[in-house]
């Protein structure tokens, strides 16, 4: 049994005539007669009881007719679905994002987004790496931006870029030269102001400084890059953030920024797709549009 053949069906039983089906459907009667012919066989039931004033359906055909529109009916629907879904994808999709992400992200996602998903509802949520973790494995959300996720099973992971971590003091009291290269191994000469733990950044300093035998001096933790700076701008000590934040900051004339060698410092920005929610065409296409904002070759830190 196929389509083709309830299709036919269904056009004789309510035409009653297969003259008349085989005009309206532009099949030729021979055919028209030999697929209702296999339909018959194959099920081992006579649908229709023919005579010479024409054909009229059995008991079994009856019953056939009724199954047959349904089935018409729901593949009809299914090719209307999915050709809306070409067209545009409907639904909802959430994303949770950094702050610093997240302000990058809002005007020209979202504009992009309605563009060219209009049936379709966009929900943006800002958090913290560790936070966006959870809510990712929870299946509380669709998508997650955030910096080195653990691998997992129940994550797809995705690169979008690596930030390089530089050296932030006051500029008229930096003990660092200007413009030159601070060794990690100095970095135990400078009050630090530093994110508490678990935060990325915070892991990702000391376990270089413990890979190279030197004690940090944390005099302040502080969770918000912008406190943070305001915080190195009034004196209180030095900081370690991602290059990009001075452009960003309201602090920019004050404040100095030497890059950190021996090693370099690098957070890689990764975006996540929770695998214990259904991951849509929605989702597919927006982790597209993220990568066009956030991942090789845009301009996130020219911003």
């Amino acid at each position: 049994m196929d389509l083709r053949q309830l299709e036919y069906f269904v056009r004789v039983a309510e035409l009653g005539s297969f003259t008349k089906a085989s005009i309206l459907l532009s099949v030729a009667q021979p055919a028209l007669s030999k697929q209702v012919r296999r339909l018959e066989v194959e099920l081992r039931q006579s649908l229709f009881n023919r005579n010479g004033r024409g054909i009229i359906l059995t008991q079994e055909g009856a019953l056939l007719l009724e199954h047959a529109r349904g089935i018409i009916e729901q593949v009809e629907r299914a090719r209307y679905a999915l050709s809306a879904i070409k067209e545009s994808p409907v639904g909802k999709v959430v994303i949770a994002t950094p702050p610093i992400t997240g302000k990058a992200l809002t005007a020209g996602l979202i504009t992009t987004f309605r563009e060219r998903f209009p049936k379709a509802a966009l929900e943006i949520i800002e958090g913290k790496s560790r936070f966006i973790h959870e809510w990712l494995m929870m299946g509380r959300i669709d998508i997650g931006i955030l910096y080195d996720p653990p691998a997992s099973p129940l994550l797809e992971i995705t690169p979008l870029m690596n930030h390089e971590l530089s050296l932030f003091s006051l500029a008229s009291k930096s003990p660092a030269p200007k413009s030159k290269p601070v060794p990690f191994r100095d970095l135990g000469k400078f009050p630090l102001i530093l994110p508490g733990h678990p935060h990325t950044i915070r892991t990702l300093v000391e376990t270089e400084a413990a890979k190279a035998g030197i004690k940090l001096n944390v005099v302040l933790e502080i969770d918000g890059a912008s406190f943070i700076l305001e915080l190195v701008q009034l004196g209180h000590g030095s900081t370690i953030l991602p290059d990009f934040s001075l452009q960003r900051s309201s602090f920019s004339r004050k404040l100095q920024l030497n890059e950190i060698v021996g090693p370099r410092l690098k957070r890689e920005l990764k975006v996540a797709v929770s695998l214990q929610r259904p991951v849509t065409r929605l989702a597919r296409e927006t982790v597209k549009l993220i990568r066009q904002y956030l991942g090789p070759g845009s301009d996130f830190v020219k911003r």
